[in-house]
């Protein structure tokens, strides 16, 4: 049995849903669609009435549990044997999404479908930033050569996610994804990339993307520090890059760029024009700083 696994925030996910379930009606096999609101600030009625499909149940939680809190309770509540976990701001991109899926489940432990943007025309400017990260970065792990996992778009084994889950203890946006795919690395599960990707639809603006970003690296530095072997996370760019930094004594440097042209680098990112070199530099001088910070601490 699928279970087809849709947490959902302040967005419209009905079309996403209702794709979903046509296609599955076509498989021949029995499945369930959980969509849960994550204590929105905003409600869709549409999102609501996901519930008069056959096999789908639309809840709204009392709480906000978060990114990854969220994923374990509707882990526990599924049914099937394959748990499929989705983002709420995808589109289908293939009649055949879950067909693949289906052909391809019992060939590895985790199924990776990947993610794609949609068409430069249909971008707003202020999502730019967003939008040529996302076209320059992120769509490269729909390669199979890629280490990043991503958890948009995966399909999982219901066992194997029981050995690992979320951690739950990590707020805001980001890297919630890396510890749990670390955690089942290290566990010697196997995992299989497939060209199945969604459609990233759900972009942020210039100044969310940032906020999420400071966010994203600070819950790493925070992964890294409690795993206490920077060595697990080398599939990372920007650990690896930090790692070199500070093996040849160059943090202290790094972190005074950081201080001296974050306003400047943050003036760019929000601009017409963003360069991800510059970001890059921007991360790594934010993860330098966080990283010294911490071992202060300790």
């Amino acid at each position: 049995m699928f279970s087809i696994l849709i947490p959902t925030y302040n967005f419209d996910c009905s079309k996403l849903c209702q794709d979903l379930h046509k296609q599955a009606l076509k498989i021949g096999e029995d499945f369930e669609i959980l969509v849960y609101d994550d204590f929105s600030t905003k409600k869709f009625e549409s999102n609501k009435e996901l519930s008069n499909l056959s096999n789908v149940i639309y809840k709204e939680l009392p709480r906000n549990y978060g990114r990854a809190a969220i994923r374990n309770l509707m882990a526990q509540e599924a049914k099937g044997t394959h748990l499929l976990f989705l983002d709420c701001d995808g589109e289908i991109a293939s009649k055949n999404y879950l067909c693949l899926y289906h052909k391809f489940k019992d060939e590895a432990d985790i199924i990776c479908g990947g993610r794609i943007y949609p068409e430069k025309e249909k971008i707003k400017r202020k999502y730019y930033l967003h939008w040529i990260y996302g076209k320059k970065r992120e769509s490269k792990c729909n390669r199979c050569n890629a280490k990043s996992f991503m958890t948009n778009n995966f399909l999982i084994k219901r066992e194997v996610f029981e050995t690992s889950k979320f951690d739950s203890t990590m707020l805001g946006y980001g890297h919630e994804d890396t510890a749990f795919g670390i955690d089942l690395k290290k566990k010697g599960f196997k995992f299989k990339i497939i060209s199945n990707p969604v459609i990233h639809i759900g972009l942020y603006d210039a100044d969310e993307f940032v906020s999420n970003t400071r966010n994203s690296i600070k819950n790493l530095v925070d992964i890294i520090y409690r795993n206490k072997n920077i060595e697990d996370f080398f599939d990372i760019k920007l650990v690896k890059v930090y790692f070199q930094l500070n093996k040849y004594k160059l943090r202290n440097l790094n972190i005074l760029v950081y201080k001296l042209f974050r306003f400047l680098i943050e003036k760019n990112l929000k601009s017409r024009y963003p360069n991800l070199h510059l970001l890059d530099l921007y991360k790594l001088g934010y993860f330098s700083l966080l990283s010294k910070e911490k071992e202060s601490k300790n």
